[in-house]
């Protein structure tokens, strides 16, 4: 009869210790982490969040972003100072019927995260201009050649991007050669349709517990895994499941004063149940971002401030932040081609 205790007491060792090589296994795979200060979810100072029940003070107060490596790819991990609140079923945002839960099918519905990488480190390479809505410039050394957007309906806002770089590409086309014919708008629209995959990675692998969203990068949209010696700029804005979206200067000349565009929820004077507080008069491109990460010595609210200075990336590794052993050896040049959205 003791047979059956001896055995239980082995499987129930071995779980544990399971259980403990999988926790050590999780925490060797950290590549590096990026902290922010905790209450500074107040873009340049003064912005106040909209009179919603559902947004308050910390709710997009970013606190940290891991970087961790996993089979396939690098899984970032997005920690907030609040919980992330939780897709509604029974709240109808439209005559169609559809639910908060249906638009937002993928567990958080408040916020879009922005993460923009600078893989090759090079001044003058790469693309200084945020996605539409965010109204801010990156500094020419922390020039981006990915970036990736979380946000809640990805492939939806996959397609408003491509829809306006395609828009945008047949206007600067016929500015500088006149009519386009349909051979070249074809042509663009090709090209379009790579840069899109090669640049914009739309998470939809992903998991909210709590204050924290982990969402899984693809090896070959980065071309590797995520590296410490990188330069990375995160902002956080407010969403809104709208898909209307408008033509902010992006990928040229193009502008068009009008609401934010992207999925990205406004700013504008006074209080408002719809928008952020805090918008200044007079100043149609103020930024909406909410949070933003900065290096050291570099002050958010200046940034979004009314001068706005180029905004520089943080560089994991000259924080002094742990990296893996196995990723100094990885090479961040170069384009790989990446899956996009699914």
């Amino acid at each position: 009869m003791a047979l059956p205790g001896r055995l239980s007491l082995t499987l129930l060792l071995a779980v544990l210790a399971g259980g403990c090589h999988a926790r050590g296994a999780r925490g060797d795979s950290l590549l590096f982490t990026l902290e922010d200060p905790r209450g500074d979810d107040h873009g340049d100072g003064d912005l106040r969040y909209p009179l919603r029940q559902d947004l308050e003070p910390g709710s997009m107060d970013l606190l940290s972003v891991e970087a961790h490596a996993e089979s396939g790819g690098t899984r970032f991990e997005a920690t907030f100072a609040r919980p992330i609140p939780v897709p509604q079923k029974g709240r109808t945002l439209d005559a169609a019927g559809l639910t908060q839960a249906q638009m937002a099918r993928h567990g958080f519905y408040t916020f879009n995260l922005d993460l923009y990488v600078d893989t090759d480190r090079k001044e003058g390479s790469g693309r200084t201009e945020t996605l539409p809505g965010r109204n801010l410039t990156l500094a020419p050394s922390s020039a981006w050649e990915k970036v990736i957007l979380l946000t809640p309906r990805p492939y939806e806002a996959r397609e408003q991007l491509r829809k306006l770089w395609r828009q945008v590409a047949r206007q600067e086309h016929q500015q500088r050669e006149g009519p386009l014919s349909e051979s070249a708008a074809r042509a663009l629209d090709e090209q379009v349709e790579r840069q899109l995959s090669e640049r914009v990675f739309f998470p939809t692998r992903l998991r909210v517990r709590g204050p924290t969203v982990s969402f899984l990068v693809p090896e070959d949209f980065l071309g590797g895994q995520a590296q410490a010696t990188w330069g990375y700029a995160v902002a956080v804005t407010g969403a809104t499941l709208d898909r209307r979206v408008e033509l902010p200067s992006f990928l040229g000349s193009v502008t068009r004063p009008g609401p934010q565009g992207l999925m990205v929820l406004g700013i504008q004077p006074g209080v408002s149940h719809e928008r952020f507080g805090g918008g200044r008069l007079g100043d149609p491109s103020q930024s909406p971002v909410v949070d933003l990460l900065v290096p050291e010595g570099v002050r958010q609210e200046e940034v979004l401030g009314s001068r706005a200075p180029p905004w520089p990336a943080v560089v994991p590794a000259e924080r002094g932040l742990p990296q893996a052993p196995d990723a100094a050896g990885a090479s961040g040049e170069g384009d790989a081609p990446g899956a996009g959205a699914p």
